[in-house]
């Protein structure tokens, strides 16, 4: 969303790589909802319910032998187990389709090799990857061009505090300079300030933050004054921006703030940093 040019081009095939993580959190509900409902299936009542309807509503026939087509009337008094059962027949459906589905994703997963491409360059001899345009270019490769791009920074004004990150970028206040070290001390690529336009307007996002592992770039915007009501509903105009540009808080945009009584916490830098940035 974020990248542009020939950038986009060598990038584009890198979304596959999401294919697996998407597959392993899914195998994660999988064993939750086979745990569950194989839990539930132990303590369930024998036997199983039939349904017919009468007039508005239904009659429950309790069927304790499979081979009896028609059961037992369960009457009103005993409609609690006549759920129960509905519950049951519904969790051995669920329970069997979730196995299938856990057995057809690790079947997939051992054959995928999301990293094909990424061999079919790597086996070439160095003249030959000098010659070829690549679907994709190695993760090295790509981060040595992400970090190479020149950009236009906003200009400091004149007598305005000098801070700079550990790498020597200068940076607005201290607590950018918390955001940038720590970014630095993971080895997460980013750039200050990397112009964006938005609604035909040119804005300076804090940080364009590079996650390595499938190349998603991430807005990190800082929040320093949100106990000045001027400020605030800046900041909140920028927010909605973004929103309305479908770059979302969560997902596409880190959000930090402090106000003079509430200082930015680097634990707080740090969580974010090991959940969307690594």
């Amino acid at each position: 969303m974020l990248e542009t040019g020939r950038t986009r081009q060598i990038s584009g095939f890198k979304e596959y790589r999401n294919v697996k993580q998407k597959l392993k959190a899914e195998i994660e509900q999988l064993e939750q909802i086979i745990k569950t409902a194989g839990g539930r299936l132990q303590k369930a009542p024998e036997g199983s319910v039939r349904m017919i309807r009468h007039g508005k509503g239904y009659q429950f026939y309790l069927r304790e032998d499979p081979a009896d087509k028609n059961g037992r009337y369960l009457d009103v008094s005993r409609r609690k187990l006549a759920i129960t059962l509905i519950q049951k027949k519904y969790d051995c459906r669920v329970l069997a389709a979730a196995q299938k589905q856990l057995s057809e994703i690790n079947r997939f997963l051992k054959r995928y090799d999301p990293d094909w491409l990424k061999k079919i360059y790597d086996s070439l001899p160095g003249f030959q990857r000098g010659s070829i345009i690549p679907f994709e270019i190695s993760d090295m490769d790509y981060i040595i061009q992400w970090n190479s791009c020149v950009y236009e920074r906003k200009p400091f004004a004149d007598g305005a505090p000098v801070h700079h990150t550990g790498k020597g970028v200068r940076v607005r206040s201290k607590s950018e300079v918390m955001i940038a070290n720590a970014l630095e001390a993971e080895g997460i690529p980013y750039r200050y300030e990397y112009p964006l336009k938005l609604d035909g307007i040119w804005i300076h996002p804090d940080f364009t933050v590079l996650r390595k592992s499938d190349r998603k770039e991430f807005l990190w915007e800082h929040l320093g004054m949100m106990d000045d009501a001027e400020y605030c509903q800046r900041a909140l105009q920028r927010i909605w921006t973004y929103e309305n540009n479908g770059i979302m808080p969560g997902r596409d945009l880190i959000l930090t703030s402090e106000t003079s009584r509430h200082p930015l916490n680097l634990s707080v830098i740090r969580k974010y940093i090991q959940s969307l940035c690594v």
